[in-house]
């Protein structure tokens, strides 16, 4: 299947079949959200993993009364970031060198780009 079939098959879930997701299943979710890419690469944002049912039907009440809210097992809230801050971006800069084992010069001209910029 090639990028556009892979495109035109995508579609927004209805409705949910009461299934638990595998923590395996939901940790790819979370991993392949953590590798997208971002305008500028920082992943301005915090995923919240939701499975508390009481929690779920709150979150319900504000979100248009959608069925999915409560009826899927695990519900995941980005929270954006309000404000770019010098702790953010490092904290960001400082996990990719960590993960990445190296710190690249460009990499470290980029983050004090985006220091200067915010």
């Amino acid at each position: 299947m090639d990028l556009i079939e892979r495109l035109m098959w995508r579609y927004a879930t209805k409705a949910m079949n009461g299934k638990k997701l595998p923590p395996k299943k939901v940790d790819n979710i979370l991993e392949a959200a953590r590798l997208a890419p971002t305008s500028s690469g920082l992943q301005p944002f915090e995923i919240m993993v939701i499975t508390n049912p009481e929690l779920k039907q709150e979150i319900r009440k504000i979100a248009w009364n959608q069925s999915v809210i409560t009826d899927c097992s695990h519900l995941l809230v980005f929270a954006a970031w309000d404000t770019y801050t010098e702790k953010r971006i490092n904290k960001m800069f400082d996990l990719a060198n960590t993960l990445r084992g190296t710190v690249n010069e460009g990499w470290e001209n980029y983050r004090q780009m985006l220091l200067k910029s915010y």
